[in-house]
């Protein structure tokens, strides 16, 4: 049962992401709050974190490291929705998305090109 909640834990973080990674895309963002994103105990991960079956769990030590480690995080995701929601930083981020989208492009390329030079 101890196991099946951090599964359930770790499956709640990466639904989060990929809701996340989707609303600063522009495709959810009716269904998933921005400004929330710096808020670490908005999150089912930050609730669970907080509950005493989750201390007994992890222990002292790792539940404060980790603890620590998802603040961290959802300040890093809050600082990007912010980046995303200002209109003077979205030329820099088309501009940064552009180039990788490029570089990615460029690296199918030679990668291609390599593949189609072997023996």
């Amino acid at each position: 049962m101890a196991l099946n909640s951090i599964d359930q834990a770790i499956l709640a973080h990466h639904t989060w992401v990929v809701r996340f990674q989707t609303a600063i895309q522009g495709v959810n963002r009716e269904s998933f709050n921005l400004a929330s994103a710096r808020d670490d105990t908005a999150c089912a991960l930050g609730r669970w974190l907080d509950t005493p079956a989750s201390l007994a769990l992890l222990g002292p030590d790792a539940s404060q490291e980790i603890k620590v480690l998802h603040k961290t995080f959802h300040e890093i995701a809050g600082d990007l929705a912010e980046k995303i929601n200002r209109q003077d930083a979205l030329d820099e981020l088309e501009l940064l998305l552009g180039e990788f989208e490029n570089l990615s492009g460029q690296l199918v390329q030679l990668l291609r090109l390599a593949k189609r030079r072997m023996p």
